[in-house]
């Protein structure tokens, strides 16, 4: 197949799952051209493609507005296939309706859905995630790529199911076509912590941030990536309204998913209060991928 991959990432955990599933399909023999949607991102011409990723990570219950936007901006041949691929640090089952507005605009180009598929990745914001859960997480990950690439080659259709109070619920609490642009206002630059790196002048997937007479200054179109106050080498960003919530550092992802040592289970059925939804979807992959491929490892 040919195939052609469209995605937006905030911290790059949805590049991250790009760049596996891009390595995976091509060792399978597949052809693969991708696109990472930002501000100067033009429309790619879908024209050829047998196949149509569309990836990002959830935010609030949503998916994120300049995806949206981008994929307005997108002409598709009718029948087109197409599957999806999102991202969030929570298995809670609002989570199912994030995907509503790209479903209900594909159905109306009238493209062919083949599936859409949760993966879980590790906060950017609210705490950071232990690198011993980190490392089962991307483990349990790797697993649910395999199962959807054995679907997608055969035409097995996975969807998830969503709701009429799921889909208002996750409308209701959206906070980014406005929360962006009001919490923008009030970010900050400690200038005793900034080493003036450049780093989020450069790095904003929305140009919202700029140098300006010796102050890093913030527009206000942002959509709350945090990528900036993540990613920031000196914990120097102030993020308004969510500073409680801040996380800083990178979690070196490749090195986790590349560490040889073993995968010891950070969830397990005594987990309790937030972690207690990873435990059923974590099992629920572990089923699925051993009845499709236990037999066929045990036979070589």
């Amino acid at each position: 197949m040919k195939l052609l991959l469209v995605y937006y990432t905030g911290t790059y955990n949805t590049r991250f799952l790009t760049d596996e599933i891009e390595r995976r399909l091509l060792d399978r023999g597949h052809a693969v051209d991708r696109v990472e949607i930002n501000r100067a991102a033009k429309p790619v011409e879908t024209e050829g493609y047998d196949l149509i990723g569309f990836g990002y990570p959830v935010y609030g219950f949503n998916s994120p507005l300049p995806f949206n936007r981008y994929l307005r901006r997108l002409r598709f041949r009718r029948g087109q296939k197409y599957f999806i691929y999102k991202n969030s640090g929570e298995t809670f089952a609002m989570n199912n309706a994030s995907s509503r507005i790209v479903l209900r605009r594909m159905r109306r180009k009238k493209l062919d859905f083949c599936g859409e598929y949760h993966y879980v990745m590790p906060y950017n914001i609210h705490f950071p995630f232990d690198r011993a859960f980190v490392r089962e997480i991307l483990a349990e990950d790797a697993k649910l790529m395999e199962i959807m690439l054995y679907r997608l080659e055969r035409g097995i259709v996975s969807e998830i199911k969503s709701n009429i109070i799921y889909n208002l619920a996750a409308a209701a609490v959206s906070v980014q076509k406005i929360g962006g642009r009001v919490n923008s206002f009030f970010y900050r630059v400690d200038r005793e912590k900034c080493v003036k790196c450049m780093r989020c002048v450069r790095d904003c997937p929305e140009e919202n941030i700029r140098y300006e007479k010796g102050k890093i200054r913030f527009g206000h179109r942002c959509d709350m990536c945090m990528r900036c106050s993540f990613y920031c080498p000196t914990a120097a960003i102030s993020i308004g309204f969510l500073e409680g919530w801040k996380v800083n550092g990178d979690y070196r992802l490749r090195d986790l998913a590349d560490d040889p040592s073993p995968v010891l289970p950070y969830i397990t059925a005594e987990s309790k209060g937030f972690y207690r939804c990873f435990y059923p979807y974590f099992r629920r992959i572990d089923a699925e991928y051993d009845r499709l491929f236990s037999s066929s490892e045990e036979e070589t």
